[in-house]
């Protein structure tokens, strides 16, 4: 008898969960119509790009807020802002497909960091293109083979992604940042050796090789390291040495660093998860396309600055900045490639270019002895 009734129970719940099933599938398929108009309207209007981040950033601001709002004395039954996120990722992903079909640029294979970075911002319904480095990314953008293109710029430890920043500092690129993504770094040990010993060779890209330094020192000790232009080119390259195809590599002895995605992507095993020295990691990308984002509340400015070789011209520069109140969130100095000893800054200011502030420090700069390239504004994005 009390089987009984806890089936009837069960029976009734999961008929109320298709039932509500049914009511978010059309709601959905609602917001896609209204989508679908969206891009009409933009359609007549060629000035107005389809891709809006501050409005996207305005819709997840918006819904991770009333998610806290719901979440509240709900304790086991509400749903993390991750998965919100995600979920809403996802959605607001297929209706900009709706819009306009969308080819996104990445640092490649399909696995990468930068991968899970743009799938991220775009989620699966966009199509990607798979680069073999980073000036390939700005190039597809600067033609037009690609709409838009994801690019890590820093990680929170191990600091600048140099190649990027040079790319930003070539004046003759056309090229504008519309968004960034935060997105939270696990590494991990791939290789067909059975034990630890047994490895004397790492191959990963810079970044993971850097962001695992400590762990490789007291595990890896007796390994050498080899760099490569992405992690899922490391594990490919142990993967086609063990079939024949790679020379200078003994596949039995060398392992490969790098997200959990290349288990999906190649054969090499999984021998250690998290060997990440920081597991509160995180590495922050930027989306460049031929536009920037107009403001949402709460945005970021990107500048490169070339400075001539005199007393007090870095001071000179960031005084406006400080007059007005605009915070920097990093600064970062670059060889020039040009003359000995003479560099560029890239700076992240906390503010748009349209806010008035902002527009009164970038014309007191410009009165100055300095080549100032402005390379967007864009949301500040949800660190998750």
């Amino acid at each position: 008898m009390a089987n009984d009734h806890k089936r009837e129970q069960l029976e009734a719940l999961r008929a109320s969960i298709d039932a509500t099933d049914d009511s978010i599938l059309q709601l959905i398929h609602q917001r896609a119509n209204l989508a679908r108009q969206v891009g009409e309207v933009k359609e007549r209007d060629a000035s107005t790009p389809f891709y809006v981040p501050s409005r996207e950033a305005s819709i997840i601001r918006r819904i991770l807020t009333r998610n806290a709002d719901f979440s509240k004395g709900m304790h086991a039954s509400c749903i993390p802002d991750t998965a919100i996120h995600g979920i809403y990722r996802e959605v607001i992903g297929a209706c900009l497909a709706l819009e306009h079909p969308m080819n996104i640029a990445y640092l490649g294979p399909a696995g990468t960091f930068t991968y899970a970075a743009a799938q991220r911002q775009f989620g699966a319904t966009a199509s990607y293109l798979a680069c073999d480095h980073f000036a390939m990314v700005f190039d597809a953008v600067e033609s037009g083979r690609a709409n838009y293109g994801v690019v890590p710029i820093e990680n929170a430890f191990e600091g600048a992604v140099t190649p990027v920043l040079d790319l930003f500092a070539d004046a003759d690129r056309q090229i504008q940042v519309c968004a960034e993504v935060q997105l939270s770094i696990h590494h991990h040990l791939f290789t067909f050796a059975d034990q630890l010993s047994n490895i004397d060779c790492i191959i990963s890209h810079p970044q993971p090789l850097g962001q695992c330094r400590r762990w490789l020192q007291e595990h890896l000790p007796q390994a050498q390291w080899r760099e490569t232009n992405s992690t899922v080119k490391a594990a490919s390259m142990i993967e086609a040495a063990k079939a024949g195809k790679q020379n200078g590599i003994d596949w039995q002895r060398t392992a490969a660093i790098g997200p959990y995605a290349i288990t999906h992507e190649t054969t090499l095993p999984l021998l250690q998860q998290n060997i990440e020295d920081f597991h509160d990691n995180i590495t922050r990308f930027l989306v460049i396309g031929q536009h920037d984002s107009p403001p949402s509340g709460q945005d970021k400015t990107l500048l490169v600055a070339s400075l001539h070789d005199q007393a007090g011209a870095l001071n000179n520069l960031l005084r406006p900045f400080a007059e007005r109140g605009i915070s920097l969130s990093r600064i970062e100095s670059r060889p020039s490639r040009k003359r000995h000893w003479q560099y560029f800054f890239c700076i992240d200011i906390l503010g748009h270019r349209d806010e008035a502030h902002v527009q009164q420090a970038f014309a007191d700069i410009k009165k100055q002895d300095v080549n100032l390239l402005m390379r967007g504004s864009y949301p500040v994005s949800t660190p998750l």
